[in-house]
């Protein structure tokens, strides 16, 4: 699973990114790269019902007539985890959102790149219906020192930024 975040835990509001990061996209485009992507239908329609280049898209929708041009459409989780793992790259499948899709991913993920934005965007919030908030990670997670920053990266754009990548645990406490 892969994400960023502000610093209450909010990924977005109203199908809206609050937030312009490029380095971050870079970093999204470079991690998920060659891989498929699994999305909810809002997150489809966030990015402006187009698929990302180089990577095989898949839809999780409810909605038995919805299409999405250029992206594979499953009616569950489950079923676009089966599909993804067909898919060239799907040894690594990347959950990209957005809220509800992210929770029922997490007892399935065995590794979470969370990237940490230093950003307040509470205020930005009251104009759209409903915020967006990234799931909890509990204990069943730790955090990868060797492969997370331990520090912020310079500002790009709106924000300094840092990569969190959690693993889950397997007994190994």
């Amino acid at each position: 699973m892969i994400w960023a975040q502000d610093r209450n835990g909010i990924l977005g509001a109203g199908g809206n990114m609050l937030w312009h990061v490029p380095a971050d996209f870079k970093h999204f485009k470079a991690t998920t790269m060659s891989h498929p992507i699994v999305m909810g239908r809002k997150s489809w329609q966030s990015i402006g019902s187009r698929p990302l280049p180089g990577r095989t898209n898949i839809v999780i929708t409810s909605n038995p007539s919805f299409e999405a041009g250029g992206a594979i459409v499953c009616p569950s989780l489950q079923a676009a985890l089966h599909k993804a793992r067909q898919c060239p790259g799907g040894e690594q499948i990347w959950i990209t959102g957005g809220g509800q899709v992210y929770t029922a991913a997490l007892d399935l993920a065995e590794e979470l790149v969370v990237t940490k934005l230093d950003l307040d965007v509470s205020d930005k919030i009251a104009q759209w219906p409903a915020a967006v908030y990234a799931p909890r990670i509990g204990p069943e997670f730790v955090l990868d020192q060797s492969r997370s920053d331990s520090s912020w990266r310079e500002a790009s754009g709106d924000a300094r930024w840092k990569v969190e990548i959690y693993r889950r645990l397997h007994g190994e406490q």
